[in-house]
């Protein structure tokens, strides 16, 4: 079993539209979505799942998108280039906005 690919970004690109260019590029290349954690204004996390073979292509794809990926610390193809593999890819938004606040309800009781 293959771990997880753990990839980290940065991006001064509006954070709406990052993440449509990611669901894009990853749809693209034949992966999906499985899972989006949005933290605040600042992160996003994106679990994904790819086949092995075209990880060298997101990473090139989003780095043309102007959305920095740090090489992977292993090899994002392992032993079979044609299983899938799933990979979380982590994007820090740099801007001058402030945090965005949510007004969280009292829960009763």
């Amino acid at each position: 079993m293959m771990r997880i690919l753990m990839l980290n970004a940065v991006t001064r690109r509006e954070r709406k539209d990052a993440t449509s260019f990611v669901f894009d590029t990853v749809n693209r290349l034949g992966g999906w979505i499985d899972d989006v954690q949005m933290y605040s204004n600042l992160m996003n996390t994106i679990r994904l799942t790819l086949a092995a073979s075209a990880y060298p292509a997101l990473i090139a794809a989003l780095r043309e998108g102007d959305i920095a990926v740090d090489e992977p610390g292993e090899d994002p193809g392992g032993a079979d280039p044609a299983t899938e593999r799933m990979a979380t890819l982590q994007i820090t938004f740099i801007h001058d906005e402030p945090d965005m606040k949510r007004d969280v309800p009292a829960v009763p009781g």
